[in-house]
Order: structure tokens, then C-alpha cells, then sequence
């Protein structure tokens, strides 16, 4: 008996002394992990550079954009992928007045007004999608399902095609009915699209938001719509966004909402402002608005929100930048030369002039960017 008490005796001990390892080693791994997520960066170091030989023609920022991994840079003439600092590709093109959206492995791109989209893969391998009308947006999901909206003059419509071209959904809309399509979004399993179109009633215009769904979850829904909200009374809707497959955001002047499709759409945050919104970004889990300030000691006020709506972050901001984005539970800015970056808890992490013209900061993860000037584009890692 006294053996058995003692065998039992010995489990426990062990038993509380393992318990008591694992705690403490969860313990180290948040206080790290706590401290890593707000180190502070006082300069960099280059890690590779790659000379742009092509594209010789001066690019703007808005002509650079992260792309699996790496950044693609273009303007009316070619693309070239670049990405572990080397180019990976370059394809010539004459593509006046390009409309373009990234997505994963996936680049949708083509002249506004044509009729014509270039779907190219993460290998530069391209293929052409003809549409029924000329082209005013494109949109393309992770899996290269590609949603343009085309305008004949007389009506819109919204065409959905596969990566290999064939012909998925597509609808009519008029201004005195339906209303125009001004922005559309598509989610990364090209399952699902929301749009935000403009209608006339009564003599005044009006913003409403509809979804479609081309899974079997929309399959006897007339022409896939699965829902659709009309609340936006004194604004207009201008942007809507799929930041995941079951989150999207409807941005108005002064108000966004939040809707959340796990299988029809539901209002799951909605807020009005008494300010207007200057500027929007997201990542896949956070929402960034900025607005402008009147106050003279700085100029725009940021706050952040999550996919539920939870305020997780606001910051008023005396820095005047050009580029703003996520990285994790970091926010990081920049304008022609100076960057910066703050943390969820308030922490200015990193504040640098660089002493070249920043054309775009591309982050790659917390610590590593890439940094496209005029002359180069440089993977560059904070220290």
C-alpha cells in the first residue's frame, strides 16, 4: 500500500513540476514574442539589389505593388516581377491607360475601354479573356477568377470568367434601374462578389451594396444575388473591399460597414462619422481609416478596427505620408523619403530618413522590405 501511495505520490510531483514547465515556457514564449512585436529599428542594412534595366520610363508609386512575395513594377509599356532580389521576369506590352488588380499568384491587367484582359501567373505565363463590352475595372482572386465591369454606353455588366478564360456569370444593370456599378470586389476563392452601385430615384441619387455568390450556396438565387443593403442615405459608396473570404467593407465619405458572409450577408459593424474618411487600407484581419484633422498640432487621426469592429488602435499622426499599410499588428507609413512604423500598443517602432527617393516600401514581413527607388529595387531588412 505504502509503495502504491508512493508511486502515486511520485506521478503527481512529476505531473506538477511538467505543468509547471509548460507554463512558465508559455510564459517566456509571450514575454518574448511581446518584446519582439515592439522592437525598435534605428536603421537598415541592404541585403540584395537588383538594377531596373527595363521599364525605363520613369514609374510612380501607384505603379508598384506586392506581389507573391515579391513587387511587380510596370507602366504602359512591360512588367517586370521581382522578387528575392533578382528579377524574376520581364514581359513587354503596349497597354495604354492600364486597369489592374493583384491576388496571390495572379496579375489581371488591361487597357481601360478594350476589350481584353492579360491574366498573368506568379511564372509570367499569360492568357488573354476577351469580354462582351470595353473594360473600366478588372478584379482577379487568389484563384484567377477574374470579375470586370464593362460599360456599352447604354448599360453596365459585370462579367466572371475562370483563369482558362470560360465564362462564369454575367449581368446587365441600367442607371434608372438597377443602378451603375462604381466598385466591385471579388473574394479570394472567387466564390463571392459584393458591389456598390449608384441609383436614381426620385430625382436624387442613392448607394446601395449587393452580393452574389456563384457557389452552390447561390445557385437558386435569382441571377446569384444572396443579399443586398440600401441603409447608405447620405453617402456614397465608393469603395468596397473583400479583406477575406467571409469579411467585406463598404467604405462611404463619413461612415463603413462591416458585413459578414459565412452564407448570406450580414451587417456585422457599422459606424458613422462626424468627419470624412481622407483615406482607407486593410490587410485580411484589420481595417485602417485616416482622417483629416483641423487640429494644429498634427494632421490626420488614424484608427484602426478589426474585422468585428473592435477599435484596436488610434493615433493622431503629424507625419504627411504618400503610402500606409499593415504589417501584422504594425502600421507602417512613408512618404518620398521618410518612413515609419507603430505598433498596436502605441510603440513607434521604426522613424528613418533615407537619403534616396522612395518610389515605394514594399514590406515583405516585420523586419524585411523592399525598396524601389528610381534606379534599383533593394530587399533591405530594419536593425
Amino acid at each position: 500500500m505504502n509503495d502504491k501511495m508512493n508511486i502515486d505520490g511520485k506521478k503527481k510531483r512529476i505531473f506538477i513540476l511538467v505543468s509547471v514547465l509548460v507554463v512558465l515556457i508559455f510564459v517566456a514564449i509571450f514575454v518574448y514574442a511581446k518584446r519582439l512585436s515592439n522592437k525598435v529599428y534605428s536603421s537598415y542594412k541592404t541585403l540584395n539589389k537588383v538594377s531596373l534595366a527595363h521599364l525605363d520610363e520613369m514609374v510612380v508609386s501607384e505603379n508598384c505593388r506586392a506581389f507573391s512575395g515579391g513587387i511587380i513594377r510596370y507602366n504602359s509599356y512591360g512588367m517586370s516581377y521581382y522578387s528575392g532580389g533578382k528579377e524574376v521576369w520581364n514581359s513587354s506590352f503596349n497597354i495604354d491607360n492600364p486597369v489592374i488588380d493583384v491576388c496571390g499568384g495572379y496579375i489581371a491587367i488591361a487597357q481601360k475601354d478594350s476589350c481584353e484582359i492579360t491574366l498573368i501567373d506568379k511564372s509570367g505565363n499569360q492568357r488573354k479573356i476577351q469580354t462582351s463590352y470595353p473594360i473600366k475595372s478588372v478584379e482577379v482572386s487568389k484563384q484567377g477568377v477574374v470579375a470586370a465591369t464593362l460599360d456599352d454606353g447604354d448599360a453596365c455588366y459585370i462579367e466572371i470568367s475562370d483563369k482558362d478564360g470560360t465564362s462564369i456569370a454575367s449581368g446587365r444593370t441600367v442607371l434608372a434601374g438597377d443602378g451603375y456599378p462604381i466598385d466591385i470586389s471579388i473574394s479570394n476563392d472567387g466564390t463571392r462578389l459584393v458591389a456598390s452601385y449608384l441609383s436614381v430615384s426620385n430625382g436624387s441619387t442613392q448607394s446601395k451594396v449587393v452580393f452574389y455568390n456563384y457557389s452552390s450556396v447561390g445557385q437558386n438565387e435569382v441571377d446569384r444575388i444572396v443579399g443586398g443593403f440600401n441603409q447608405y442615405k447620405s453617402t456614397i459608396v465608393p469603395d468596397v473591399e473583400f479583406i477575406n473570404n467571409t469579411t467585406a467593407v463598404a467604405f462611404g465619405d463619413n461612415m463603413f460597414t462591416i458585413y459578414s458572409i459565412e452564407q448570406k450577408p450580414k451587417i456585422a459593424y457599422e459606424e458613422k462619422f462626424e468627419d470624412k474618411i481622407d483615406m482607407v487600407f486593410h490587410s485580411s484581419k484589420y481595417i485602417g481609416i485616416v482622417f483629416k484633422s483641423n487640429s494644429a498640432d498634427y494632421s490626420e487621426v488614424l484608427k484602426v478596427y478589426d474585422t468585428s469592429g473592435k477599435k484596436v488602435f488610434t493615433k493622431s499622426l503629424d507625419f504627411k505620408f504618400s503610402d500606409i499599410c499593415f504589417v501584422g499588428k504594425n502600421v507602417v507609413m512613408n512618404d518620398s523619403s521618410n518612413c515609419r512604423m507603430y505598433s498596436f500598443s502605441g510603440v513607434e517602432r521604426f522613424n528613418y530618413t533615407f537619403d534616396k527617393n522612395i518610389i515605394k516600401l514594399v514590406p515583405l514581413k516585420d523586419d524585411k522590405y523592399s525598396l524601389i527607388t528610381g534606379t534599383d529595387v533593394e530587399e533591405i531588412e530594419l536593425k
